[in-house]
């Protein structure tokens, strides 16, 4: 019975599976003009290996007839929506760009006063390691031998002092390799949720993919390497941009998407890191493609694309900023979750056989046809029934696409556990928001999102809770009012005085209704919208 369940969920959801991974499609002619593959990217790997053929990660390059230009948002780079999408990769090929971002506008050294440095978009070498050492934080540390993909080990932070002093000095280390340290084990520092402790980086991130849907979007990764360091030949279930801060690092990328059997069948057992086998050998047989990345250069990676990153300076620093990826089998387990508590009809339904004694049971051992298909018929109905129902399947969805993918403690933070005064309890920090004296933020690592559903309400979720306006059908000024409120709060990293209240040049005076002031006041209760300034 699961197994037929499993089936028809995966067909029933196919058309939200090809949504979870949707391209948008472009002209032919912006492609010719705006993209270019070349065999490498430096000199050295064009004297190793010529590639004749064309290769699978597409570089982009400018051309002098492009009439597409750069974004000053972007911090100085060239990147932006337009020339991505022009590129057709969404989804299907690697893409490489060159001066992508400009890091000395986006991020301070070191040696910065800090004061100086408190409004960079990007956190520092140090400010990562610092934030590795927080109880709340995922951080580890990944190494291993060169040249040994079984020798890779895993130690789970949060960093120790003496991991914090090792780490601080690394970048101006001057070592690199040599034969006196061929067995002496390569260090990776991964930090996960990095935007959630450092917010100028979730608004960068907010600005930078405003392409992808909100309710998409994952955390933003930073990994700091040695020289020679690494996490190994690995696949990703979903698209990734990494962004290479500072230092510079070669990938590997494999020319084709590797299925899960045989990454599957790949994977070297008995290690704590996913790390594909045999990757020497794709390397030799031209399976794999060399890119030698710098400061502001950004690599795209569709889902299932096999990659290895090896760190080539000490102070090889990688912004990472992946997409949820939700699988068939992830959907069908909350449902299935959903399911067990349900009490309606077509959840509790069980298997009757009214006709059972009509006829001769010869053998009472057997799971006869006619069983099997009233099984088949008993869970095709119940599901078809739920599923058919628009109402429920937005409930479904939105749920589960705002829940947190990353067990937290205690976050977010509600107002009860950092309100210093009194005072700043939920009513009047919205007071204060809709008369200009501070402004509201999402909290950083959160979902937000909203949807309309054919009955013709709109619907609000965020951190896989549901909102749905009480407002009588028929008064439109507070159908209205929530419906501008779930959509500003959800397509919004801050949220001041004109956003809410929806001012435009010739209207200053309006209000928010009553339902409005109550939905955000639960938000900031929840701490999932906060204040800031004020």
């Amino acid at each position: 019975m699961i197994a037929i369940a499993i089936l028809f969920i995966i067909i029933s959801l196919y058309d939200i599976a090809s949504a979870f991974s949707s391209t948008r499609s472009h002209t032919h002619h912006q492609q010719q003009h705006i993209f270019t593959s070349i065999a490498s990217t430096s000199e050295s790997s064009n004297t190793e290996r010529q590639c004749t053929e064309e290769t699978y990660v597409v570089e982009w390059k400018i051309t002098p007839d492009s009439d597409i230009t750069s974004d000053s948002s972007s911090g100085g780079g060239q990147f932006n929506t337009k020339i991505f999408a022009s590129s057709n990769c969404w989804g299907k090929r690697p893409f490489l760009m060159r001066g992508a971002f400009d890091p000395t506008q986006l991020m301070m050294s070191d040696d910065t006063a800090e004061d100086d440095n408190d409004d960079a978009a990007w956190p520092s070498w140090k400010d990562v390691v610092e934030i590795a050492t927080d109880d709340e934080s995922e951080s580890r540390i990944i190494s291993h031998i060169s040249g040994d993909n079984a020798s890779f080990e895993l130690q789970w932070g949060p960093l120790n002092n003496e991991d914090v002093d090792s780490w601080l000095t690394k970048p101006s280390s001057t070592s690199t390799s040599s034969e006196n340290d061929t067995n002496k084990r390569k260090e990776t520092l991964v930090v996960n949720d990095i935007d959630r402790f450092y917010p100028h980086l979730a608004d960068w991130i907010h600005d930078t993919f405003h392409f992808i849907p909100n309710w998409r979007m994952d955390d933003g990764q930073i990994s700091l390497a040695e020289y020679g360091g690494g996490i190994g030949p690995h696949v990703d279930n979903y698209d990734v941009f990494l962004i290479q801060m500072s230092g510079s690092r070669t990938w590997q990328v494999g020319r084709r998407k590797v299925n899960a059997t045989e990454e599957c069948d790949r994977m070297i057992d008995g290690l704590d890191v996913r790390v594909l086998d045999d990757w020497k050998l794709d390397v030799d047989q031209n399976e794999v493609e060399e890119w030698i990345v710098h400061p502001g250069d950004v690599l795209y990676l569709p889902p299932r694309v096999a990659h290895c990153g090896i760190a080539l300076s000490n102070d090889s620093m990688t912004l990472s900023v992946g997409c949820r990826a939700p699988s068939v089998s992830d959907l069908v387990s909350k449902l299935a979750e959903r399911l067990s508590s349900s009490i309606d009809d077509s959840a509790v339904a069980r298997y009757t056989d009214e006709d059972l004694l009509q006829g001769t049971i010869a053998s009472p051992g057997e799971i006869r046809s006619d069983a099997k298909e009233r099984t088949k018929h008993l869970v095709l109905d119940s599901l078809t029934s739920l599923l058919d129902d628009d109402e429920y399947l937005d409930e479904f969805i939105g749920r589960y696409a705002t829940e947190q993918k990353r067990l937290r403690n205690n976050y977010p933070i509600p107002l009860s556990e950092w309100a210093d005064e009194p005072k700043e309890n939920a009513e009047s920090i919205i007071q204060s928001v809709l008369i200009g004296e501070c402004v509201l933020y999402q909290a950083e690592g959160i979902a937000f999102a909203f949807s309309f559903v054919s009955s013709g309400s709109y619907r609000f979720f965020v951190n896989g809770e549901m909102h749905q306006s009480k407002a009588n059908s028929n008064d439109e000024t507070e159908q209205s009012c929530m419906k501008h409120l779930y959509k500003v709060v959800s397509n919004n990293r801050s949220l001041d005085q004109a956003l809410l209240l929806g001012f435009d040049d010739n209207d200053s005076t309006r209000q928010l209704s009553s339902e409005g002031i109550s939905f955000l006041e639960q938000l900031v209760e929840e701490g999932v919208l906060y204040p800031v300034g004020g």
